[in-house]
């Protein structure tokens, strides 16, 4: 596999590594989510051990994580290939809204508790 087998069709995020972009896989038309990281950046910035955690908690069977379909690399750059979820995040959602009523602002604080207490029973302490 390789990212050649991709179609590229919108960038949806950036971060200190590189990019993720939802792409559409030729051979089945998925549309996924690719995040496309630098290896040198990752090695310069000494954050080889936190993308090795990340790999190991995208493949944890959690309904709040979203799940690494698989990964690949060439000399320049590792992919993990997940599944797509087009419903957005909660910046967008507030930028959208600008308040929520007070029954939605429960909803998405009880959401954020439970994901990242998730994430915490499998030793891992979310920083973002």
């Amino acid at each position: 596999m390789n990212i050649r087998d991709f179609q590229p069709l919108k960038i949806i995020g950036r971060g200190a590594f590189g990019e993720v972009r939802v792409c559409r896989q030729k051979t089945n038309g998925e549309i996924v989510a690719i995040k496309k990281m630098k290896k040198s950046e990752m090695a310069n910035k000494n954050q080889l051990m936190h993308v090795r955690t990340e790999k190991e908690i995208l493949t944890a069977d959690n309904p709040w994580i979203v799940k690494l379909i698989y990964s690949f690399q060439d000399d320049q750059f590792l992919y993990l290939v997940m599944e797509y979820l087009p419903s957005g995040d909660l910046m967008n959602l507030l930028m959208r809204k600008d308040i929520l009523p007070e029954n939605e602002a429960r909803f998405y604080a009880a959401e954020m508790i439970l994901a990242v207490d998730s994430v915490h029973k499998l030793n891992c302490i979310h920083r973002d």
